[in-house]
C-alpha cells in the first residue's frame, strides 16, 4: 500500500500494492491510521476507504483525502434605521357619505430628522469558517464581499463609522436607495385628505410650496410656507407664510405667522402676525392682530395694530386700535374676565345675605347682652362665616385690580403709531338733507398719562367729519412699513 501527498498538500492518494496480486485483508480503520501515520489528518473520504476495502482492486490510484474548503461569510449591508414614511393614497374608496377624518393628529407621509441622528447602519462582512488541507493546515475563511455608501449617501448626510448621519434637520426623503435630508417640500397638489396635517418645528427652516389649495380642517407649521392657491378653513402656524391667492373661511382655526403676505382675507378668520401685507383687502369680519398692517382695502372688520395700520381705501364699519402691546392686551383682557367673576360673584354673595347684613350690628348687641342664647349665638356665627367669606373674596378682587392696573400701565406703548389712509373712505351720502360719511370708523385714542401716544394720519374721521391732516408726510410712513418688513424677515 502506498500513500502519496499533493504538494499543494489539497488531496492524498492510496494505491494497493501486492506483488503477487492477494492484497492482504483490508479494513477502513486499517487504512485510515496508515493515512494518519502518513501525516493525512484532515478531509478523509470515508466512502473510497470502504470501495478501496470492499473491490480490492490492485493498481488503482484512489483519491482518499481532500482539502476542507474555507466558507463564504455574511456580506456587509446597510440597515435602514430612520424609514421614510410612504404616502398614503387616501383618495381610493372615499365614502362621500361618510364624515371626512382630517388627520389632525396624523403628520401626514413626513418624516422629519434633526441633525445628528443616525439614518443608517453599515453593518461590515464577516469572514467564514476556516478551512484545512489534507495535513490540517488551516485555510482562512473568505469575507464576505463588501458595501459602500456611495449609492446610499445623499444631501445633506455625512459618513461617520459605520453610520449615515443627518448634517441638518430636515425631511428625510429616499430617491431610489440614496437617503437625502431636505430642507424644501413640494407637494403634489392640495394640502389635504391626501397628504394629512403637516407638523414640522418652526425653527428647522424648512420651506413648504402648496402647488393648490390648504383644505379646510387641516394643521400645518412649517418655518416658511407658499400657498399657490387659498387658504381654506385650516390652522397653519409659519415664520412666512405667503398665500399666492387669498385666506377665505368663517373658522376659529388661527393663523399665526411673524410676516402673512397675500392677496386678500375674506370672511371671519382670525390672524396674529408682526407684519401683514395684503395686496387687495380685508374684508368679511376678520380680526387681524399685528404690529404693522398694510391693505389696499380694509372694510368690515377688527384691527388691533401695535405700530400702525396703513391702507388706500377704509369703507364700512371698522374698529381699529394702534398702540397697543397684543401680549399685554391679551394679559389685560384675561384679568379684566377674572375681574368681572369675582365682582360677580361678591355683589351674589353681598344681595342674597341682604337682610342677615343688615341685622349684623343689631345681632351683635344682643349677643353682648345675651352671650349664653343658642339661637343669637347661632345668628352671630352666621353673620361673621358670611362677612369672613365677603372679605375673602374682596381680597382677591383688590389683588386683581392691582394686576390689571400693572397690565394697563403696560398694554399702551410710546411713541406715534398711526392710522394711514392714503386715498380717502367712502364717499359722502346725502341723509336727510345733510352729508354723512357712510364710513363708521371707530377709532379708539389712547391717552395714558406716563407716554401719552397719539393716533396720528393722514385722515380721521371725527362726529361724521373727516378731517385730514396734512402735516404728516406719508413718504415717512412707507418708509418706516418697509424698514420694519425688512427687518422681520431676516
Amino acid at each position: 500500500m502506498e500513500i502519496k501527498i499533493s504538494n499543494d498538500e489539497r488531496q492524498a492518494f492510496l494505491i494497493i500494492t501486492s506483488e503477487d496480486n492477494t492484497p492482504s485483508e483490508l479494513t477502513v480503520d486499517k487504512l485510515k491510521q496508515a493515512l494518519e501515520e502518513k501525516g493525512v489528518l484532515k478531509g478523509i473520504k470515508e466512502s473510497t476507504l470502504q470501495l478501496i476495502c470492499q473491490q480490492k482492486y490492485i493498481g488503482n490510484k484512489y483519491i482518499v483525502a481532500e482539502t476542507i474548503p474555507p466558507k463564504t461569510g455574511d456580506n456587509a449591508k446597510i440597515e435602514i434605521k430612520i424609514k421614510p414614511k410612504e404616502r398614503s393614497t387616501y383618495d381610493k374608496g372615499v365614502d362621500a357619505e361618510k364624515k371626512v377624518n382630517y388627520y389632525g393628529v396624523m403628520e401626514g407621509f413626513i418624516t422629519y430628522v434633526k441633525s445628528g441622528e443616525t439614518l443608517a447602519t453599515r453593518i461590515p462582512p464577516t469572514r467564514g469558517q476556516k478551512g484545512y488541507t489534507v495535513t490540517g493546515k488551516e485555510i482562512e475563511g473568505i469575507l464576505g464581499k463588501d458595501i459602500g455608501w456611495l449609492n446610499f449617501q445623499g444631501e445633506n448626510t455625512k459618513v461617520s463609522g459605520n453610520n449615515l448621519i443627518a448634517v441638518k434637520n430636515g425631511v428625510l426623503n429616499k430617491e431610489d436607495s440614496k437617503l437625502n435630508i431636505q430642507q424644501n417640500i413640494t407637494l403634489e397638489q392640495d394640502l389635504g385628505i391626501k397628504t394629512g396635517s403637516i407638523i414640522l418645528p418652526l425653527e428647522a427652516n424648512i420651506e413648504m410650496v402648496v402647488p393648490g389649495d390648504i383644505k379646510s380642517g387641516f394643521t400645518v407649521q412649517c418655518y416658511k410656507i407658499t400657498v399657490f392657491g387659498n387658504v381654506e378653513d385650516a390652522k397653519i402656524t409659519a415664520k412666512i407664510l405667503e398665500v399666492k391667492r387669498g385666506i377665505v373661511g368663517t373658522s376659529d382655526m388661527p393663523i399665526i405667522a411673524d410676516h402673512l403676505t397675500t392677496n386678500f382675507i375674506i370672511g371671519k378668520r382670525k390672524i396674529k402676525a408682526k407684519f401683514v401685507d395684503v395686496k387687495r383687502e380685508i374684508t368679511g369680519g376678520s380680526t387681524i392682530q399685528s404690529d404693522f398692517v398694510h391693505s389696499n382695502v380694509i372694510q368690515e372688520c377688527s384691527i388691533i395694530a401695535r405700530y400702525g395700520v396703513w391702507t388706500n381705501y377704509l369703507y364700512g364699519s371698522n374698529n381699529i386700535l394702534v398702540g397697543v402691546d397684543i401680549s399685554e392686551s391679551e394679559e389685560y383682557n384675561k384679568w379684566e374676565h377674572q375681574l368681572k367673576g369675582v365682582e360677580n360673584a361678591l355683589k351674589e354673595m353681598k344681595s342674597s345675605n341682604q337682610q342677615l347684613l343688615k341685622k349684623a350690628d343689631s345681632i351683635r348687641e344682643m349677643a353682648k347682652r345675651m352671650p349664653n342664647n343658642p339661637s343669637i349665638k347661632n345668628e352671630l356665627q352666621k353673620v361673621n362665616e358670611i362677612i369672613t367669606k365677603i372679605n375673602k373674596i374682596e381680597t382677591i378682587k383688590n389683588a386683581l385690580e392691582k394686576k390689571l392696573q400693572s397690565h394697563r400701565d403696560k398694554t399702551y406703548i410710546s411713541g406715534s403709531p398711526f392710522i394711514l389712509v392714503e386715498y380717502g373712505f367712502t364717499k359722502k351720502a346725502m341723509i336727510k338733507d345733510r352729508k354723512k360719511a357712510i364710513n363708521n370708523l371707530t377709532i379708539k385714542e389712547i391717552s395714558y398719562e406716563r407716554s401719552k401716544p397719539l393716533i396720528t394720519g393722514l385722515y380721521t374721521l371725527s362726529n361724521d367729519v373727516i378731517i385730514a391732516n396734512p402735516k404728516y408726510n406719508i413718504r415717512d410712513f412707507k418708509e418706516i412699513m418697509e424698514n420694519y418688513k425688512n427687518a422681520s424677515l431676516k
